[in-house]
Parts: C-alpha cells; structure tokens; sequence
C-alpha cells in the first residue's frame, strides 16, 4: 500500500507542468448557459439483482371441498320458577264523613241551615240525605213587604247489581215569595187604594209553590265501550200555589247506545250509534182553564271518529199533542276537529227541537208570575252552532261559542197590567232570531289560585215586541279563589249586566220600552277560616257595592248585605 502511495505522488509531479503549461497557452471556450429552472438532482433506479433462486411451477392445482354438519337435538329443559308479585302502595284515601251541617244567621233577618248526610265508601250502595232553609226578613223600604223563604228536603240512593244500576230520588220544595213590586206612598190621595192598602194583610200578597219531584232509574254502569249500554227513568212532579194553580208532570226516558262494526269503507276508525226517546206528559189547572198536553220525541244518531275528526249526524222526529197534533222533525248534525291535541279544537252543529213550557220551569226564573198564564211550546226551529276550545299551556284553558237560533214562541215576562197594584207579571210570546256568543277563560295555578272570567252577548230580533223584556244582552261575570295554606279561603264573584228593559203603556195605549235597571256591577266577597278539618267558620258579603237594581221590573233588590256562620263535619 505505500509503494503504491510513492508511485502515485512521482506520477501527480510530472503531469501538473504539462497541465498548467497548456492551460496558459490556449483561452477558455466560454458559452453563454441560460438557466430556466432550478436544478434537480435525480437518482437512476436501481434494479436489484436476485440471488436467491426461483422456481416456476406450470401446474396450477385449485382445491374444493364437500363437507356436510350433521344436526341433533339437543334435549334441553326449563324449569319455570315463580315471579314474586311487585307490590304497590296506593296512595290513602281520603276520609270521608258521614255528615255536613252548615248554619248561620245574616242582615235583613236572615236565618240559614243546610244539612248533609251520605253513606261511605260501598260496592253495594250509595245513599244520601240533604235538607236546607234560607229565609229573610226582606225589609226592602218603601215597598210591600218582601220577605222570603226556601226549604228543601231531599233523599236519593243507588244500588249497584253488578253491570247495572237501581237509582231513586224523592224530593220536596217549599218557596214562598211576596208580590212587593208596588210603593204605598204612590196611592197617597187616592182614597180607593189607601183603604185597599190598609185592609191589605201579607198574607194576601203572599206567593207559596209546593213541589213534590220523584224518579227512578235502571241502566248499565259497565266501562266496555264494544257492550250495549242502555238507561231508563220515569219521574213524576207535582206543583200547586196558592191561587188554586196546580200541575202534573210525569216523563218516560229511554236511552240506548253501542259501538258497531267499523266502517266498511275503512275510513271510520270508530262508530257509534246511540237513541234517545223521550214522553212527557203535562196536565196544568188553573182559575181559567185544565189542559193536558204532550211531547214525544225520538232521536236516533250515528258518530264516528276519523283520526283527529269527529262527526255525527242523526235526527229529532218531535210530536207536539195538545188540541192539535204537530209532527216536526229537526237536523242534529255536529262535527269536531282536534286541530293542535289537547291545544286547539275546532267544533260546529245544527240542532233544533220543541220544548213545553211549564208553570214548574217558568216560576224557578221568575217566581212573581202570574201562574194562571198561557204556556205554550216553544219552537226552536233551528240552532246553528260553532267555535273554539283549549288549552294554553298546562295552566289556562279557554273556550269560544257563537250561536245563531230562530225560534217561535219564546216567552218574556211583562208587568200584568191587569192586577190591581201592577204587581205581577205574564207571559207573552214572540218569534224571535237570537244571536249568541260566549267567551270563557278558566285559570288555575296549583291548589292556591284558580279564577273563571265568563262574557255573554246576546242580539234578539224581535217580530212583534219592541224589546226582548228583562233579558240583559251583556253579561260578564267572574270567580276567584285563593287558598292560603288551607287555611284561610278567600272567594270573590264579580258580575255584570247590561240595561233591561220592561214594558210599560202611555196615555193612549201604546206600548214603549221602559229602563228596568241600567248597566250595573254586583260585587260578593266570601271568606272562609277552617280551624281544624271538622271545623270551619264562613262570612259572606253580597252588593258590596250597595247597588239595588231591578232584576224585574217594580222589584228592587236588597243592597248590601252579609250572612256568617259555621260548618261542622261529622
């Protein structure tokens, strides 16, 4: 290796003169060289020479199998062990008391009772017992004497026999009202009327009805929809007065009802048809005349359901039997769409029918009255329905009616003219066309707070009266309560009517409308102390505002005025 080193160094001197000479003697050759992209330096592939030998084999050899899982039952067993039943703690139920009594004494002599008994909790029976009294002095100034008096005694019961039920109801009423729409002091210088006032006793203005109501039922109480369910009553009511003024009225109810078969069109998810059947039976004697009138209905109907929509469609075939007979026939058409569940429900109907007025129903309106009055049937020709009803929210629900009705021979009440101290009333007759709406707002914030806001307006079309007499067209009323602590229970019902009008008669006979009352505002305020659950006191005000109006014509109410006392449960 260092000879090599030698020989190398003594070749590298002889050749560098010759280079060096030559390069001196002869110029570089110099090109111009444009560059035009940056160099990049590549590396050739490199092909790797295989040292490790291969061998190719011509003869491809592909694989296949057949093979075949034989099966077998394998014998198992299972022993079913009991499932402990999960048991379940009902909440308590509340207790119940056999009795209420509730008494107290109030302004303008005003004495009050009600009384409660109910049997408990039963699988067998229910039956129960109710009397009441509430009476006053009246001491309205500068009228007849206008003292009042309501009793009430009631006793009802169910038996339950299985999938039916036996139910009773016996009751009797006893009212008794003054006719004190008159003022003494207007007769003053008529020497005729003063020594008709002087002999005048209050007996002789006294108005005292007399009810006896019975009933008795029989129907099916079971909760399966698919099974027919069916209810019959029959009842029996009797009212006299004191101006030899009596009437019976006994009524036949029946009721059927049961799921069908679905559509065969396949469009009802449900369908349901129901019948109705009704004979009522009037018999009415007075000092003029003794009718006997009847009323028989039949109302067959079909409802289905389609998915949110309701429908039903059916028919009120009425017989009208008094000195003629009257068959009628009315529409019952309804329908109800469930627009937003449990938020919005849009519904509409048409309905109509025919209804005996009675000296029993007419005399619970206005019990000044003449009861020996001409009652015929009112006709409702058609009722046209519709609106809205819902929810907002869990807190508040709402609801909205408009109703459109034609009907014949509705009754008013106007001053009888014909007794002597204009102090009582008749009744005429009109045909009419009513429209109605109703607004309603209902509110309730746990158990504390609840309230009810209710608006009513009314418009008549009169055809031969000049007013629809002592009806209101604007009614507003409300109700709140609130519960602190269950303790202290405060109530507050407000209500509000429109001006009414009464008929009176000019010089010449010629009718005209008269202002009974004008717009006005009767405020009542309740307060109730529960000292321990068997034990509560109560002190009710009513026209706190002091307001006395003239709900009827000549009959003022009593102004302010507050009635207190106790309850007691047992």
């Amino acid at each position: 290796m260092t000879q090599v080193a030698k020989y190398f160094s003594i070749l590298l001197v002889l050749l560098l003169p010759a280079a060096m000479s030559s390069n001196g003697q002869e110029p570089f050759d110099l090109d111009e060289v444009k560059v035009v992209a940056p160099y990049e330096p590549t590396i050739s592939d490199a092909f790797k020479i295989m040292l490790n030998p291969v061998i190719k084999d011509t003869l491809d050899i592909q694989l296949s199998f057949n093979y075949i899982i034989p099966s077998k039952k394998l014998i198992t067993s299972f022993e079913v062990e009991p499932i402990t039943p999960a048991r379940m703690r009902g909440e308590p139920l509340a207790k119940l008391y056999r009795g209420l009594a509730k008494g107290g004494y109030g302004s303008y002599s005003t004495p009050y009772f009600e009384g409660f008994f109910n049997s408990l909790r039963s699988n067998n029976h229910q039956y129960g017992v109710r009397l009441k009294h509430l009476s006053s002095g009246g001491n309205i100034p500068d009228h007849g004497h206008s003292a009042y008096s309501d009793n009430l005694a009631n006793i009802y019961g169910q038996r339950f026999l299985g999938r039916y039920t036996l139910d009773a109801d016996l009751k009797y009423e006893r009212n008794v009202v003054h006719y004190y729409g008159f003022k003494p002091d207007d007769y003053e210088g008529n020497l005729f009327m003063e020594n008709y006032l002087d002999s005048l006793t209050n007996k002789d203005i006294r108005q005292k009805f007399d009810q006896v109501s019975s009933s008795f039922g029989f129907g099916t109480n079971h909760g399966d929809s698919a099974r027919a369910h069916h209810q019959y009553d029959i009842g029996y009511h009797w009212l006299s007065d004191d101006y030899n003024a009596s009437e019976h009225h006994a009524f036949l109810k029946g009721f059927f009802g049961r799921e069908i078969e679905a559509d065969p069109f396949g469009m009802a998810d449900k369908q349901y048809f129901s019948l109705n059947a009704d004979a009522t039976f009037f018999n009415l004697k007075n000092q003029l005349d003794t009718t006997n009138t009847s009323v028989i209905s039949i109302q067959p109907k079909l409802w289905s359901q389609f998915d949110r929509f309701q429908f039903y469609i059916g028919v009120n075939a009425a017989m009208e039997l008094d000195t003629t007979s009257y068959f009628r026939a009315y529409p019952l058409i309804g329908t109800e769409v469930n627009i937003i569940p449990n938020r919005l429900v849009a519904f509409a109907n048409i309905t109509g029918g025919v209804e005996k007025q009675s000296m029993s129903t007419l005399r619970t309106i206005n019990p000044f009255m003449e009861t020996s009055s001409d009652y015929q049937f009112m006709n409702v020709r058609s009722d046209i329905g519709g609106g809205i009803r819902g929810a907002l929210g869990e807190i508040i629900g709402y609801s909205l009616t408009l109703n459109r009705a034609i009907i014949n021979n509705h009754p008013f009440f106007v001053n009888d003219t014909s007794a002597l101290l204009n102090n009582r009333f008749a009744i005429v007759y009109d045909d009419i066309s009513r429209f109605s709406m109703r607004a309603e707002l209902m509110a309730k914030f746990g158990e504390r707070f609840s309230g009810r806001v209710t608006a009513s307006l009314f418009q008549y079309g009169m055809t031969d009266e000049k007013e629809a007499w002592h009806t209101p067209s604007n009614v507003l009323s409300a109700h709140l309560k609130y519960n602190i602590q269950n303790k202290i229970i405060l109530t507050s019902d407000v209500f509000t009517r429109s001006e009414t009008y009464g008929r009176l008669f000019d010089e010449s006979g010629e009718a005209f409308a008269s202002i009974a009352h004008p717009f006005h505002v009767d405020i009542n305020i309740g307060i109730e102390y529960r000292y321990t659950k068997l034990l509560s006191v109560f002190l009710n005000f009513h026209n706190v505002s002091n307001t006395s109006i003239e709900r009827w014509m000549n009959y003022p109410t009593q102004g302010f005025n507050f009635l207190g006392g106790i309850a007691y449960s047992f």
